[in-house]
């Protein structure tokens, strides 16, 4: 029954890994007042020119013809500051459409299209397609419609049925390019207004940049959750089509795949702050205790949770140390705990330190307590300690993935061969899952560790490749470096994947770098290090646990009472012949 019950918990997590993370983003979003600007094709750049070809020749088959591009500032104060669209009129309709880049950028759904049509009573109607979820409240003087489609011309029919009963009441207002920008900067304008007048969002540091309230938060992710099953769904209406029709897939230029990533990366900085961090601690910390429960006793989960926290805090300051950002300890039910931060430069010997820093000083403890714990005086916990720190340590030491030895020979000597790494890591989820078998809660760790186990096969592949490319000239730049591995993602027709497995593929790859360059007299010392402190943990727990054992096999087996007992009658003999001499003299 009770392997029943973890499919149901690893849906759970992952259902609410997804609401937390939706709900961490819109916390940090800032919102800012947006600005429209018109701009000569010479101020475009040559990829963004090229790209908006795409829509602008589909939209001519709807009447539409180019008017100019804009400079945007969005709303949400994002990377990039600066965003590229292009107008679009249709004379026949009086309709505006604008057309913009949709992120996260896919391949078979990159354009965002807009249609707008102005009425002379000073309202819009506007069309969007999937973007209902990032609309705040009402929009003043604006009729807003959301057509979830995998056609631009669904959209389109759609906006004109809306415009065909609107005209019964409502008559149509020309506007040029010009008037029409003003028009939408003006209604943003007052949107934003509105919105703090509302008090929907906050202001901070100055009156120019908000923040979305408490609790509209929250209502904000359960809708985000929600639609995105739609646009899910249209997302593969569209891969399926683009099977038949290679037209609708676009080649993504790589400056806008390094402008996607840098977005992410922004987005993904710093999710959980100062203020949220202690409760995500304890709350973890308190699911932890109570599952953990059941397989400690009292005494013991205390020892078990203290050796946890002095093995993740050697990591955590070893982070700290080496400059990692976002540093923070996270309790994970029935497993343990972990210590995340993040740092993309981290060189082979940073991330040697930070993984050998939690397991060798709580083994090298535990080998202390032991040896203390041989003496009668000190009492029973000092020994049950001493073994929960070896255990716990000297089983994360083994060259076993992902444990911590584990990471530490996959970064010296497989990660850079796409076979070997991946045989490496399949050994790693075979042990773990026969492990399972006595300890089912391990079972959650073999899912995260399959899909890593492609992205990690897909990033060794291509940085063999880039290692040749880039061993003549090393970009530095970060922007450089990311503009090689998405060249080479192109080459290796990696583009068509979904842009989260992009991204996580990129990120891999950019982690893995930095270690690729390292000297090979740094990595001879820093494999010497690792197997002196594998070496020193066998030999510290059989000196201290295993061989007392056998020396007194026969203590070992006899009872507490029984050994009482013998005690007893060898202190009544001694006094006895105390006794006996004393009368002699």
């Amino acid at each position: 029954m009770l392997y029943l019950l973890y499919p149901i918990f690893i849906y759970g997590l992952l259902v609410g890994v997804s609401y937390l993370i939706t709900f961490l983003q819109l916390r940090k979003v800032t919102l800012q007042y947006p600005s429209y600007r018109m701009q000569g094709v010479e101020n475009i750049p040559a990829y963004l020119q090229k790209l908006f070809l795409i829509p602008i020749q589909e939209l001519q088959d709807f009447g539409f013809q180019p008017c100019c591009y804009l400079q945007v500032k969005p709303i949400l104060k994002i990377y990039p500051d600066i965003a590229w669209e292009i107008l679009l009129y249709n004379e026949a309709y009086n309709t505006y459409a604008k057309v913009g880049i949709r992120y996260p950028i896919e391949p078979v759904n990159l354009f965002d299209i807009e249609f707008y049509t102005f009425f002379a009573d000073k309202t819009f109607l506007v069309t969007i397609n999937g973007k209902g979820n990032t609309v705040i409240g009402k929009i003043p003087h604006f009729i807003v419609q959301d057509f979830y489609t995998a056609q631009t011309s669904l959209q389109w029919q759609f906006h004109q049925g809306r415009l065909r009963q609107l005209r019964i009441k409502k008559v149509h207002d020309i506007l040029s390019p010009e008037l029409f920008i003003k028009a939408l900067d003006l209604y943003q304008i007052n949107y934003i207004r509105s919105l703090i007048n509302l008090k929907h969002i906050l202001p901070i540091s100055s009156k120019k940049l908000f923040r979305l309230n408490g609790k509209l938060t929250l209502k904000l992710t359960q809708k985000i959750i929600q639609e995105n099953h739609k646009n899910v769904t249209i997302l593969k209406q569209r891969r399926k089509q683009a099977k038949n029709d290679i037209k609708l897939s676009v080649e993504i230029p790589v400056e806008l795949e390094v402008e996607g990533f840098l977005r992410m990366e922004q987005l993904q900085r710093g999710l959980i702050d100062s203020k949220l961090r202690p409760w995500l601690i304890l709350g973890s910390f308190c699911l932890f205790v109570i599952t953990s429960s059941k397989y400690f006793g009292n005494q013991s989960l205390i020892i078990f949770i203290a050796a946890l926290i002095f093995h993740e805090g050697g990591h955590l300051l070893a982070m700290k140390y080496f400059g990692y950002r976002d540093v923070s300890l996270l309790f994970i039910p029935f497993l343990g705990a972990v210590a995340s931060a993040r740092k993309d430069d981290a060189t082979l010997a940073q991330k040697f330190c930070v993984a050998l820093a939690g397991p060798l000083p709580g083994l090298i403890l535990g080998v202390v307590l032991a040896l203390a714990s041989q003496d009668a005086s000190y009492s029973n916990w000092v020994k049950q300690a001493s073994w929960i720190l070896i255990c716990l340590n000297l089983f994360n030491l083994l060259p076993i993935y992902p444990l911590d030895g584990g990471q530490i020979v996959d970064i010296l000597l497989f990660s850079r061969f796409p076979y070997s790494d991946v045989l490496f890591k399949a050994c790693g989820v075979l042990i773990i899952s026969l492990l399972g078998i006595i300890h089912p809660a391990l079972f959650l760790l073999t899912i995260p560790l399959v899909l890593n186990i492609l992205y990690s096969y897909r990033a060794a592949k291509i940085n063999s490749k880039l290692q040749h490319s880039l061993r003549k000239k090393q970009p530095h730049n970060q922007e450089n470096i990311l503009h090689s591995l998405f060249q080479n993602l192109q080459d290796f027709n990696y583009q068509i994947l979904p842009f989260n497995s992009r991204y996580i593929l990129i990120k891999k790859m950019f982690e893995r770098y930095h270690c690729f360059y390292s000297k090979r007299t740094t990595k001879v010392i820093l494999a010497s290090v690792y197997c002196v402190s594998l070496l020193f943990g066998f030999i510290g727990s059989l000196q201290t646990v295993v061989i007392p054992l056998i020396s007194f096999p026969s203590t070992a087996n006899k009872s507490p009472n029984s050994i009482h007992n013998q005690q007893k009658i060898r202190e009544i003999m001694e006094n006895k012949g105390n006794n006996q001499e004393h009368t002699i003299f």
